[in-house]
């Protein structure tokens, strides 16, 4: 019987030492405001890494793209982070931890978005992206067009 007890406090130490899933302490993120418009025109170079996301639903249905605003910060695990947006509001961003996947490891994050004198933390979504990868959020009219977040973090 000791032997057992013995052989699992030995697993239960492999186990714990194997897990370091959650084990990052910080990730890198850029939050980039992009106008899209239903009129014709040029998009930006610099969202060329986009394309594939911005050609699909419902993002195909504008006809151009402008990249506004880009902000990069570093967000410790359980940290919210904040940005001001081009229409006022904020954006709040939270490293949850990183999750195992059959792909890899993901990032799992929490993004809000509030009005810029809200005193509460309003509910947002929480959301799993691959290490590098990027959460597209269509949003509010501005600036004759629509307010597309682009959130890409990475370890």
């Amino acid at each position: 019987m000791r032997a057992l007890a013995t052989l699992m406090g030995a697993s239960v130490l492999i186990l714990a030492q194997s897990a370091p899933a959650s084990a990052a302490k910080q990730v890198r993120c850029t939050i980039r405001s992009i106008l899209g418009r239903h009129a014709k025109g040029p998009t930006d170079r610099r969202l060329a890494f986009l394309k594939r996301q911005l050609s699909r639903p419902p993002f195909s249905t504008f006809k151009s793209f402008q990249l506004l605003d880009v902000k990069t910060m570093r967000i410790p695990r359980g940290a919210v982070r904040a940005a001001r947006l081009p229409t006022k509001k904020i954006a709040r961003l939270t490293f949850k931890g990183l999750v195992k996947a059959k792909r890899g490891t993901r990032l799992r994050m929490h993004l809000s978005i509030t009005p810029p004198r809200a005193l509460g933390f309003l509910p947002g979504t929480q959301f799993t992206i691959a290490n590098g990868g990027t959460l597209l959020i269509g949003g509010a009219r501005f600036a004759g067009g629509t307010l597309v977040v682009s959130v890409t973090c990475r370890k």
